[in-house]
C-alpha cells in the first residue's frame, strides 16, 4: 500500500503540474490570440460545469458500483490527454477558435466529474480509513507544489515555445499519471455490499443529495461550500482580463501572478496535518477556513497603482484564499470520514461536485456578465461583497450546529471506550 500510495502521489502530482500549464495557457489563448470578451471567458469557464450538472449524480451512483476504479481512472487520463492534444494541434495550425476552448472545457468537465467521484473510492483501496485525512493532505501538498512549479515555468515555456507547447506538457502529464496507475500492485477491486444490490440508481442519487439537507450543520455547510465556489468561479473568470487588461501585466509574467497560490496551498496543506489533530472538531475548522478564505479575496480588486505593487496585491488576493481553501478541503474530507458511510462516499462526493459545479457555472456566467456591464474591477468588488454577506449571515448557525455534533461525537466515543463490545 505504501508503494502504491507513493505512485499515486507521483501520478497526481505530475498531472497537477501539467494541468497548470493548460490553466495558464487557456486565458492567454482566449484573450491574446482569440480576443475573447469577459462574457466569452464566462462561457469557457461555465462549459466545464454543464457536464457535472447533467452527469454528476448518476456518476456518483456509478462510482459506488464500479468494481475496478483504477482501470477507469487510467481510461479517464487517456481521454484527457487526447482532448488536450487535439486542442494543441488546432492552436498550432491556427484552426482553433473560442469554440474549441468551450468544447475542451466541456470534455474536461465530463472527465473531472467521473474522476472526482472515483478519487476517494480509489484512495480507500490504498490507505486505511483512519489515514484518509493525512493521505489526502500529502496528495494535496504534492498537487500544490506541482502547481507552484508549473506557474513558475509556464510563462517562460509559452514565451519561448508558444501555447501549444504548454498544452503538450499537459498531454504528457496525463500519460505519466496513467502509467503510475498501471504500475500499482494493490488489487484493483471494490466489493459491492449486498445491502445495496437492489437499490435503484435514482434512490442512490437522492441519498447523495439528502446528506446535504438532513442535519442543520450540513445545511449550513452547504452555504459555505456553495457561496465561495460561486464567488471563486466569478473571480477566476475575471482574473485573466483583470491582470492582462486592467493592470496590464505582460503575458510573459502572467503565470508568476499565481506563484504565491502554490506556496499558500503547500502551507495550508502542511498546516492541516497539525490543526486536524485527534479531538479537534474538523467541522469548526472547515467553517472558519472557508470564511477566512472568502474575506481574503478582497485583496484582488484592491490591486492598483504601479505595476509591481498592483501585481503583488493581486497575487495576495489570488494566493492567500488558496491557503485557507487548502485547509478547508482537508478538513472537509475529515468531516466526510466521520459523517459518511464508506459505501456512500462516491454518491456524496458526486453530489458535492454537482452542487459546486452548478454554483460555479452560475458564478462564472455572472462574473462575465458583470464584467461586461460594470467593468472588470467593479464586478470583482460586487462578487466579493455578495460572498462576504452570505458567509457572515450563515456563520453563527454553522458554528452552533458544529458544536452540537462534536459534543455528540464525544459522548459516543466515551460510551464506546467504557463499553467496547
Amino acid at each position: 500500500m505504501k508503494r502504491d500510495l507513493q505512485l499515486y502521489w507521483w501520478g497526481q502530482t505530475t498531472s497537477a503540474l501539467g494541468s497548470v500549464f493548460t490553466a495558464v495557457a487557456m486565458p492567454i489563448i482566449a484573450i491574446v490570440q482569440f480576443g475573447a470578451s469577459p462574457g466569452e471567458m464566462g462561457l469557457i469557464a461555465a462549459a466545464a460545469g454543464v457536464p457535472a450538472i447533467v452527469l454528476g449524480l448518476p456518476a456518483g451512483a456509478l462510482a459506488d458500483r464500479i468494481r475496478r476504479p483504477r482501470r477507469m481512472l487510467v481510461a479517464l487520463d487517456t481521454a484527457a490527454a487526447l482532448g488536450v492534444g487535439i486542442l494543441a494541434l488546432g492552436v498550432s495550425t491556427h484552426v482553433a477558435d473560442t469554440g474549441w476552448l468551450i468544447c475542451l472545457g466541456a470534455l474536461e468537465g465530463v472527465l473531472s466529474i467521473l474522476a472526482g467521484s472515483l478519487y476517494f473510492v480509489h484512495l480507500r483501496q490504498l490507505v486505511e480509513a483512519d489515514r484518509i485525512g493525512p493521505a489526502r493532505a500529502r496528495l494535496q501538498a504534492g498537487q500544490y507544489g506541482a502547481a507552484l512549479l508549473g506557474r513558475i515555468l509556464a510563462g517562460p515555456v509559452i514565451v519561448g515555445f508558444g501555447t501549444p507547447a504548454a498544452l503538450t506538457v499537459d498531454v504528457v502529464s496525463y500519460l505519466l499519471s496513467a502509467t503510475a496507475l498501471l504500475g500499482m500492485r494493490t488489487p484493483d477491486g471494490v466489493p459491492v455490499p449486498a445491502k445495496r444490490a437492489h437499490k435503484g440508481t435514482l434512490r442512490e442519487v437522492a441519498a447523495g443529495l439528502r446528506f446535504f439537507t438532513g442535519h442543520p450543520f450540513h445545511r449550513s455547510l452547504l452555504v459555505f461550500i456553495v457561496v465561495p465556489a460561486a464567488a471563486a468561479a466569478g473571480l477566476s473568470t475575471l482574473t485573466g482580463p483583470f491582470l492582462l487588461r486592467v493592470i496590464h501585466l505582460p503575458a510573459a509574467y502572467y503565470g508568476l501572478a499565481f506563484v504565491l497560490s502554490g506556496v499558500m496551498g503547500l502551507a495550508g496543506s502542511a498546516l492541516s496535518a497539525r490543526v486536524l489533530v485527534p479531538g479537534r472538531d474538523p467541522r469548526r475548522v472547515t467553517i472558519l477556513a472557508f470564511a477566512a478564505g472568502t474575506t481574503c479575496c478582497l485583496a484582488l480588486p484592491m490591486a492598483a497603482g504601479p505595476l509591481p505593487l498592483a501585481t503583488v496585491c493581486a497575487a495576495l488576493g489570488i494566493g492567500v484564499p488558496v491557503f485557507f481553501g487548502a485547509l478547508a478541503n482537508v478538513a472537509l474530507i475529515s468531516v466526510f470520514a466521520v459523517d459518511v458511510a464508506e459505501d456512500a462516499m462516491g454518491r456524496i462526493t458526486a453530489a458535492l461536485q454537482v452542487i459546486t459545479a452548478t454554483t460555479a457555472m452560475i458564478g462564472a456566467l455572472a462574473g462575465g456578465a458583470l464584467g461586461d456591464r460594470l467593468g472588470v474591477r467593479p464586478a470583482l468588488w460586487t462578487l466579493c461583497a455578495l460572498s462576504l454577506t452570505a458567509v457572515a449571515l450563515a456563520g453563527p448557525a454553522a458554528l452552533r450546529s458544529a458544536r452540537t455534533l462534536h459534543e455528540a461525537d464525544r459522548e459516543r466515543s466515551s460510551v464506546v471506550s467504557v463499553n467496547p463490545r
